[in-house]
């Protein structure tokens, strides 16, 4: 879809987008390590970017998530069959890696920050089912028609295209477009149920509880770890965004959380309470939202 900035009283500047493969892998890659949350839509514990794993291959990014799955991460520009099939045995040595193999990888202090990612007094032993994400601008074709057949069934697969733009000020947006998927699943006892982290289709974002009034501008939030015996503050701006008490303003609550305890993860949505709402949790906003949005569809009305 083109992308136009509207100058003028009916004139479309178009942007143009981002070419050159080795440009744009670098420049994703580097925006996912720092910013895993606006891309994935969640807080990953990032283990190591392009490690060396034992058959000899490169990923991109290897992460935990907070399930304990490892996440393989490959950015191309655009895929096709071969890539794929790279992209397959990266998927294979994850199945079979251990925590000694990813602490191995990441380097210094790697149990202790994955005990404190996960809350734990242990370290979580790897699930073995793990995620595979590919980013990229397009796919191939047939390459895209590999990627459904495997969505189907047991591969853990997530497809996000993503195209950098730059106007005629050299100014850069970066257009990321997620896999949308439905809200409402099924539990095996025919139980249904919400999934409280998205919101039409994609991750919720602040901004979703500020439009729903379950945040106001200038709310005071507070993460409070009684344990270490520190109190970190921010509050929330008009935008969307998390301002901290330096004045620094982050749009992911992790990212936000990870920036004022200086902790390499923590899934923000857990973190943060609101002052306001005696202490409610972000992740009770997202609740809130999902089963206001749940009833309205139900009862046939509009949202909000």
């Amino acid at each position: 879809m083109p992308l136009y900035e509207i100058s003028g009283e009916r004139e479309l500047t178009p942007f143009r987008r981002l070419q050159g493969a080795e440009l744009y892998e670098r420049e994703i890659e580097e925006l996912v390590w720092s910013n895993p949350d606006e891309f994935v839509g969640e807080s990953l514990f990032l283990v190591a970017r392009q490690p060396t794993i034992p058959n000899g291959g490169r990923p991109d990014i290897v992460a935990l998530d907070s399930s304990a799955r490892v996440v393989v991460i490959e950015i191309k520009r655009d895929v096709e069959r071969g890539q794929l099939a790279q992209c397959l045995e990266y998927a294979g040595w994850a199945m079979t890696t251990s925590l000694d193999e990813l602490s191995s990888l990441h380097g210094t202090d790697f149990f202790t920050q994955w005990q404190e990612f996960t809350g734990s007094s242990s370290p979580t032993v790897i699930n073995r089912s793990p995620r595979l994400v590919l980013i990229a601008r397009d796919f191939h074709g047939r390459t895209e028609a590999a990627l459904q057949y495997l969505q189907r069934g047991e591969v853990a697969l997530e497809i996000i295209r993503v195209s950098i733009y730059i106007d005629e000020q050299g100014r850069r947006f970066l257009d990321i477009e997620g896999e949308r998927e439905p809200e409402i699943a099924h539990t095996d006892h025919g139980v249904e149920t919400i999934d409280h982290t998205r919101f039409e289709g994609r991750r919720v974002r602040m901004t979703d509880l500020l439009d729903a009034e379950l945040l106001q501008p200038d709310d005071r939030l507070v993460w409070e770890r009684p344990r270490l015996g520190e109190t970190y503050g921010a509050k929330v701006v008009a935008n969307g965004a998390i301002e901290l008490e330096d004045g620094r303003r982050f749009v992911s609550p992790s990212r936000a959380a990870m920036e004022a305890a200086n902790v390499p993860a923590f899934d923000g949505w857990l973190a943060w309470r609101v002052e306001r709402l005696n202490g409610a949790l972000l992740n009770d906003l997202r609740v809130e939202l999902a089963e206001r949005r749940a009833r309205t569809e139900r009862d046939g009305n509009t949202p909000f």
